[in-house]
């Protein structure tokens, strides 16, 4: 085997995806060629730098700032929002209005202290000029 048929497998002896026969002819190629040796030595180690960094996580803070972009990107707008809040089926408001509807009844109905009722005025007459209550100074 040559040198130049020898690199055009190596990725696939590096990935163990070589017919047995294939494989045992480049392992016996390596063993003697140091300069495909190399470059298969080579080719391993970027092949693990890259799994590597692409199994490592992001930082926290990356992660946060690009969720609160995504956030910010595709939240719908306040009128919108407001109009969902709205739009929402009745079942979700029912028990608010069936316990505040007896509530406002009874507060409408009440009458109120017979000190908040302003006395009424018998015997009115406008040309008269009104007595002061309280003598001023």
């Amino acid at each position: 085997m040559n040198c130049e048929h020898c690199e055009s497998l190596l990725i696939d002896h590096a990935h163990a995806e070589l017919a047995p026969a294939e494989h045992a002819e480049v392992t016996r190629h390596l063993a003697g060629c140091p300069t495909c040796a190399l470059a298969s030595c080579r080719l391993r180690a970027d092949l693990e730098g890259l799994l590597q960094a692409s199994s490592e996580p992001a930082p926290a803070a990356l992660r946060a700032r690009l969720r609160a972009e995504v956030v910010r990107s595709f939240r719908p707008s306040w009128p919108r929002r407001a109009l969902a809040a709205l739009a929402r089926p009745v079942p979700a408001y029912a028990l608010l209005a069936a316990l505040a509807l007896p509530g406002l009844l009874w507060i409408s109905t009440r009458t109120p202290p017979a000190s908040a009722i302003p006395p009424r005025l018998h015997n009115y007459d406008a040309a008269a000029p009104l007595l002061p209550q309280h003598p001023t100074l």
